[in-house]
């Protein structure tokens, strides 16, 4: 499962889905006319935003049999009943199984089953098939036949963070829905009590409050304290680019390029604005000495690189290369500096 889905883990399928404040504007999109939802839902955005939680949320809700005014599931209802015991006879949810990474064929293929057979207690049959991502070509293939020929009666909602992994064919046939990261004072008023150092937590999320509180429990703030070295050291000449990188990709280069993200943001605006206020105040001072001479327009520059190694993950690039070639151009821009 991927980090994404922090809060629809199996707690969350057995009742309620948890509802998140950032949640709104899609949810009041969606639920306006649901009597004119479309067949197949492609719900995504980066992950950390609770995307499949969202997911199940609304299946629950498509299911109930006394929904409220404000479109929530009653919870009580036969439907709501069979929902949260995990045993709905017309919900299916499709993720890799516990011995896999893929959602394979057979799997898909199962939903034509499925699907095929009229309701038993609701008013349609929901799949929910997520990581969207982790099928592969041939589970694609047979998905692609089952969203060009969709049942009457039938909802499909594709969870995904890599929405570019999926066959265009399969994105064309879908209506999509985009997550986006809340506002940066609203997610930090919801990390209010829930994560320590919630600022540097989110600024390494990437703005997404689910995966900050995911890095606390992975323990990403000792890590932190080791990427900051690792640049002071580079910064420095003291250390290689390509052993730096190997340990950046043993702790997880999408953690680790969103905090550098992060570093490289505070530094160019404490270039541009001495006395701006910086997310990472204490790796601002400790780094600001060594980069005295360094212009803003170069910073501004190497993090336009940094967020474009970001894109380029999960593609087909090794992370290792990347990461190489990341701290390698940092090694060449601080050079000069001692």
């Amino acid at each position: 499962m991927p980090q994404d889905e922090l809060s629809a883990s199996t707690p969350a399928r057995r009742g309620a889905p948890e509802i998140y404040p950032w949640h709104a504007e899609v949810w009041a999109q969606m639920t306006r006319r649901l009597d004119r939802l479309p067949h197949a839902l492609l719900l995504y955005g980066q992950p950390g935003l609770g995307k499949l939680a969202f997911a199940l949320r609304l299946a629950r809700r498509l299911l109930c049999a006394q929904a409220d005014a404000a479109h929530e599931a009653c919870g009580a209802c036969q439907s709501c009943r069979l929902f949260a015991a995990g045993n709905h006879p017309d919900f299916s949810l499709v993720e890799p199984q516990e011995d896999s990474v893929v959602i394979k064929i057979e799997q898909v293929q199962a939903l034509r089953g499925f699907l095929a057979l009229r309701p038993h207690t609701a008013a349609r049959k929901v799949v929910v098939l997520a990581p969207a991502e982790a099928m592969n070509a041939h589970a694609a293939n047979s998905l692609l036949k089952q969203l060009e020929e969709p049942p009457l009666g039938s909802t499909m909602m594709l969870v995904t963070s890599m929405p570019a992994r999926l066959p265009l064919t399969v994105r064309s046939r879908c209506t999509r829905f985009l997550f986006r990261a809340p506002p940066r004072p609203e997610a930090l008023g919801w990390l209010e009590g829930r994560a320590q150092d919630a600022v540097s937590l989110l600024d390494a999320a990437g703005g997404a409050p689910l995966r900050a509180i995911e890095l606390e429990r992975n323990g990403f703030p000792a890590q932190r304290a080791k990427l900051l070295g690792d640049v002071e050291a580079l910064s420095a000449g003291r250390e290689s680019p390509v052993a730096c990188a190997a340990r950046w990709k043993s702790m997880g280069a999408e953690n680790c390029l969103n905090w550098l993200h992060g570093l490289i943001a505070d530094l160019a605006k404490a270039a541009l604005v001495p006395a701006a206020a910086l997310a990472n105040p204490e790796a601002g001072a400790r780094l600001q000495p060594l980069l005295k001479g360094l212009h803003s327009k170069a910073l501004l520059r190497f993090l336009d690189l940094v967020a474009e190694s970001r894109r380029m993950l999960g593609t087909p690039l090794d992370e290792q290369l990347l990461l190489e070639d990341l701290l390698i151009r940092w090694c060449r821009l601080t050079k000069k500096l001692h």
